[in-house]
């Protein structure tokens, strides 16, 4: 049988996000983009603040990151230079028993659909942000539970993919948009790489077509807004624009460090304790860490992130360390079943959530909701599996002594 690699996997997922965070609000805040549209004005207005020295130093800092990931990833091969070939893994008791965690979340499903009513509505609301969190939690479930199967020789559950498909949707509109491609991107890669019937490029195009149109929709929706192609593009660019307001806002009123001691991202691990076991909450350092820059629409660079925390050097090292990192985890998914649905779990927020979200929640998505939580069903599920396997050795057992 031919050999079957990644169609495309960590590095050109990190490329999309890179151009898409990084440099599209320098394209649209140079050229003068979209004038006249909801928020330009203000972003237009930050973006002419920053010295132009600094936004030089933005610019070499940000190309010198591409460079130490892509760093990073070589010298992982330099140790594993070889690639398997990625095959389907073995049905288990595991695989199957993703059916019977399906059946016990529709409730869960039913009830934060209840619960969030009220922000599936046109307008980006409070209760919505809380609303997204509930369901953006169980979608992550929902992504690995479904992933774990496709990746098994078997048949996904029916059940299992509509609450998928049904959360997705249901996040679109609360606004969580982002949330719902990062199951896009874990599908596109699932259907580019293990899947029997493998998506050519017109699959992929037409899938991120699709995409666009439902997410920049759904958007100019919400702010009371006719569909239009222009409109629509800059409903798509809007979201790393005003995330960028972070980063200008930073160059405006900070210099930039050389090195920094990571306290924000070192603290950060704290918010994967829960408060009721151990109150760490409190002595995680803030993003800010003694730094001045704003945050009007929530979203926060992580490039003010990065560099608050390590400096231009330290910030270096720590994109090759991720590339470095990825490309490990590439390798261990290529022969086992869980670091298979780990690793596209991880490309799945690449492109968008490690680009906009602090470490506050970026490593507890990688650490608790992607690591620790479906190790613990697997770790149910494995303990189950074994009690009912007693029973039948004691039998054998005392079959075997007569």
């Amino acid at each position: 049988m031919k050999p079957r690699y990644y169609l495309f996997d960590h590095r050109i997922i990190f490329l999309i996000g890179y151009i898409y965070y990084f440099f599209t609000p320098y394209f649209v805040g140079t050229t003068n983009a979209f004038e006249g549209y909801l928020g330009i004005e203000l972003y237009q207005g930050f973006f002419r603040l920053i010295p132009k020295a600094k936004l030089n130093s933005y610019v070499w800092i940000t190309l010198s990151w591409l460079v130490a990931f892509y760093l990073g990833h070589l010298c992982f091969k330099m140790i594993k230079p070889y690639k398997k070939s990625l095959q389907l893994f073995p049905a288990s008791f595991a695989s199957k028993g993703m059916d019977y965690i399906a059946i016990l979340l529709l409730p869960v499903l039913i009830l934060f659909t209840w619960l969030s009513r009220d922000a599936f509505s046109g307008a980006y609301t409070l209760t919505g942000t809380d609303a997204k969190g509930k369901l953006a939690s169980l979608l992550v479930m929902f992504n690995f539970l479904l992933l774990y199967q496709l990746l098994s020789k078997q048949k996904a559950s029916r059940l299992l993919i509509a609450e998928t498909v049904i959360t997705a949707l249901l996040l679109i509109l609360t606004g969580g948009r982002l949330y719902s491609f990062q199951t896009i991107v874990i599908l596109l890669m699932y259907k580019t790489s293990f899947a029997t019937k493998r998506w050519r490029g017109y699959h992929i195009a037409g899938i991120v077509f699709m995409a666009f149109l439902l997410g920049s929709a759904t958007g100019l929706r919400r702010i009371g807004a006719s569909f239009t192609f222009g409109r629509a593009a800059y409903s798509f660019l809007a979201e790393p624009v005003f995330t960028w307001i972070s980063t200008s806002t930073f160059l405006i009123s900070n210099d930039i460090p050389l090195i920094n001691m990571p306290l924000n991202f070192m603290t950060s691990f704290f918010n994967l304790v829960p408060n009721s076991i151990l109150p760490l909450k409190s002595l995680i350092v803030s993003s800010h860490a003694g730094y001045a820059f704003q945050t009007p629409l929530g979203a926060e660079s992580v490039w003010t992130n990065i560099i608050i925390n390590f400096g231009v050097i330290g910030s270096f090292i720590f994109m090759g360390i991720t590339g470095f990192m990825l490309n490990l985890l590439r390798h261990l998914s290529e022969d086992n079943h869980f670091w298979a649905a780990y690793y596209l779990m991880v490309c799945g927020m690449l492109p968008f959530q490690f680009f906009r979200d602090g470490f506050y929640i970026v490593n507890k998505q990688l650490f608790f909701n992607f690591l620790f939580l479906p190790l613990l069903i697997l770790f149910i599920l494995k303990c189950i599996q074994f009690a009912q396997s007693r029973p039948d050795k004691a039998v054998i057992g005392r079959g075997s002594g007569n």
